[in-house]
């Protein structure tokens, strides 16, 4: 009967502890990457990678068919522009929130106003910000800090798309 009790209690904590670990997780993930991207690149700056490899692991499972670059957000001192051309091929924003949460993105491939050759300026502001007085895209951030991640297709000629990632830009307002 003691033994019972024993296995039953480890399953109990086994099984209360997969969502406290699958909670605290992405949390502690994203802190850790946070803190080592801003240490190597600062933050409200954009800092564009190299074409990944087999041994490039700045970003988490990345495709040798993309060009990137990442912006580390931090909002409380205001807000952040961020202006970036839209190269031929596929090209993507994507913005994270501190528990991994994608909570907005752009594309090339869906919206029509997104169109090649176009130039996108978005104002991030936090979520203590109100978007009134700004102009163009605002995207309200639901945390201070997080990441801003830019994708662009690097088959083939990749000359334009590395132009349009050189040519964007992530500042404080």
């Amino acid at each position: 009967m003691k033994l019972l009790k024993w296995v039953v209690g480890i399953l109990v904590c086994a099984w209360i502890g997969q969502y406290v670990l699958a909670l605290a997780l992405p949390s502690l993930m994203m802190e850790a990457l946070y803190a080592l991207g801003t240490k190597q690149q600062g933050y409200n700056q954009l800092a564009i990678s190299e074409l990944p490899d087999e041994e490039f692991r700045t970003i988490v499972r990345p495709s040798p068919d993309l060009l990137y670059a990442s912006c580390f957000y931090n909002l409380e001192d205001g807000p952040v522009i961020i202006e970036a051309q839209i190269p031929t091929r596929y090209w993507s924003m994507q913005f994270y929130q501190m528990n991994t949460d994608n909570y907005a993105g752009i594309t090339n491939q869906r919206e029509d106003s997104y169109r090649i050759g176009s130039t996108v300026n978005v104002t991030l502001i936090g979520s203590d910000t109100s978007a009134d007085g700004f102009s163009g895209e605002v995207i309200q951030s639901p945390t201070q800090r997080g990441i801003m991640l830019l994708r662009a297709s690097a088959i083939g000629d990749r000359e334009e798309q590395q132009a349009a990632l050189l040519a964007s830009r992530c500042d404080p307002a």
